[in-house]
């Protein structure tokens, strides 16, 4: 099971997409509750959430501003809530909520709502198979591969009913359950993950690669892998559809 380090990390590079749903208990608590009331950064954000709302699929979404996304919306007194905050570089471009201090000389993050704090940010890294930013290393696990089976195993079902019957190499299939919709991976470690967990050869898993880049479910990049998506599984079966009549 995965520990947070509390690099931060995620509250910096994800600063853009944080965001509370309209359906989330804070937004109605925070109307009747006098002690959430009582917490200066609840109710900045509560002032000038309006300001970040985005209608989504017809659904409100409110998104949390950086510390410099906020400063055009500051009084003199709300400056002071972000003077001594952290010592962090990226002061500028991290989640309003977040802070830092120093345990063991070693700088930590925290975030100052944590009770509170969005659910995709009480998901994380769960919703991402338990890989975070600070541990690509995880990718590489039967933990994050079940994960992507339960997430996108339709997904490869589809593709499997329409190929099945022109490869040879089925392990293709894993292969691409794998590196779906999660970006670019080492050639060299997904080649040994496989090896290791699916007792198959290293002449095996390269021809498995080298049939399934000519269908173009595989894309072999400077010795880095990518899979068609989700989206793009969804375009191939809506072209067939079109092609047949079905």
């Amino acid at each position: 099971m995965w520990e947070c380090d509390r690099c931060g990390k995620c509250c910096i590079e994800f600063t853009h997409q944080i965001k509370f749903q309209n359906n989330e208990p804070l937004l109605e608590l925070f109307k009747i509750s006098p002690k959430l009331q009582q917490n200066p950064l609840l109710t900045l954000f509560f002032r000038i959430k309006n300001n970040f709302k985005q209608v989504i699929d017809g659904k409100e979404h409110y998104f949390i501003p950086t510390k410099s996304g906020l400063l055009p919306f500051l009084n003199e007194n709300e400056k002071k809530l972000f003077e001594n905050s952290n010592n962090s570089e990226l002061n500028n471009n991290e989640c309003m909520f977040l802070s830092w201090k120093t345990e063991n000389n070693r700088k930590i993050s925290f975030c100052q709502i944590h009770q509170n704090s969005p659910l995709m940010c009480k998901q994380y890294p769960s919703s991402k198979g338990g890989v975070c930013l600070n541990h690509p290393e995880r990718y590489y696990t039967m933990e994050f591969f079940n994960y992507q089976k339960k997430k996108i195993g339709f997904a490869i079902e589809v593709l499997r009913k329409i190929y099945g019957d022109k490869v040879k190499f089925q392990i293709g299939f894993e292969i691409i359950c794998f590196l779906m919709d999660f970006g670019r991976f080492s050639y060299e470690k997904v080649r040994n993950f496989f090896i290791s967990n699916f007792q198959i050869s290293s002449s095996d898993f390269t021809s498995a690669v080298q049939e399934f880049v000519k269908l173009s479910l595989i894309f072999n990049v400077n010795n880095e892998l990518e899979s068609i998506s989700i989206k793009e599984t969804e375009r191939v079966v809506d072209d067939l559809i079109n092609k047949y009549g079905w």
